[in-house]
């Protein structure tokens, strides 16, 4: 079960890189991002009644309006990159998040560094460095490379932050409250989304309503996974995110990346692989030992 939520959170991840770039037509980023928190919040306030959850206490609030202004910050960072490189490439990009969790873990929890992770930090710069300037002269960098890293400094705050109210909070009152002040955050740039609606095509306006669902069933799927195996070992399967966005990418939009970012995304992905190694070997054995 838990391997199917995984490609479930995978999918949805990854179509929604893909859903982005083919609205951006139509809506610019900002709109793009009030109408996906919108959506959202409504799929989750459906969700949450149900399932009871938890009034935040007074210690918890700032937390909380501190991931809520993240989240809000880093889908804006996204959406904006995605504008001028292709949906493959902004998840490349994107995959180095991981590694920025554990060098804020270094700077603010206290937690260890090894050389193999800057070995691998190294090689995943690299692979930006290819990615940001194959088509450029001189050092001329595209300022969509710049908005997506800053996405992938912010979902790493994201997820950071996200750790001392999980010791608290079940994972849907951490993502309901973070995505519904999210929204808060967004609501007074509400004005022009819903101008852009009256002007988009049903196809934009249906995809924008797709990506925000999608998120939701990503982020609830992933919670339920952190809540069986160690996040460290779940961040493995991320791996195939950018393939899968790839696939998409080609199937949905006609687009592919350059010979020059697959290289790229390849370096980077070596760079993460290199990185998480001892928790790769880890997941094997364990996999090996309940096979036996």
């Amino acid at each position: 079960m838990t391997f199917h939520l995984i490609i479930i959170a995978i999918f949805f991840w990854a179509s929604s890189f893909v859903g982005v770039r083919a609205t951006l037509v139509e809506y610019d980023p900002t709109e793009i991002a009030v109408l996906r928190f919108v959506i959202s919040s409504i799929a989750l306030f459906i969700i949450a009644i149900p399932n009871q959850i938890n009034v935040p206490d007074k210690k918890s609030i700032f937390s909380f309006l501190s991931l809520g202004f993240v989240l809000a910050a880093n889908h804006i960072f996204l959406n904006y990159g995605v504008r001028t490189i292709t949906a493959g490439e902004t998840t490349f990009i994107v995959s180095t998040s991981q590694l920025f969790q554990v060098v804020l873990a270094f700077l603010f929890l206290n937690e260890k560094i090894s050389a193999r992770f800057l070995a691998g930090m190294s090689l995943c710069l690299i692979g930006i460095t290819i990615i940001a300037f194959q088509n450029s002269i001189g050092l001329s960098l595209n300022a969509g490379i710049v908005f997506v890293l800053l996405a992938a400094i912010t979902n790493a705050m994201y997820f950071i932050l996200q750790k001392p109210l999980l010791k608290k909070y079940k994972p849907i009152d951490v993502i309901s409250y973070a995505i519904w002040i999210a929204t808060f955050i967004m609501l007074p740039f509400g004005d022009n989304a819903i101008k852009a609606i009256s002007t988009a095509s049903i196809n934009s306006t249906l995809v924008v309503i797709y990506i925000g669902i999608a998120a939701v069933i990503a982020n609830l799927c992933w919670s339920s996974v952190l809540s069986k195996i160690e996040a460290s070992k779940a961040a493995i399967f991320l791996y195939s995110v950018p393939v899968m966005t790839i696939i998409i990418g080609f199937l949905w939009l006609d687009e592919l990346p350059s010979f020059v970012s697959c290289l790229g995304g390849a370096i980077i992905l070596g760079g993460v692989f290199m990185s998480n190694l001892t928790h790769i070997k880890q997941l094997r054995f364990e996999y090996e030992s309940s096979e036996k």
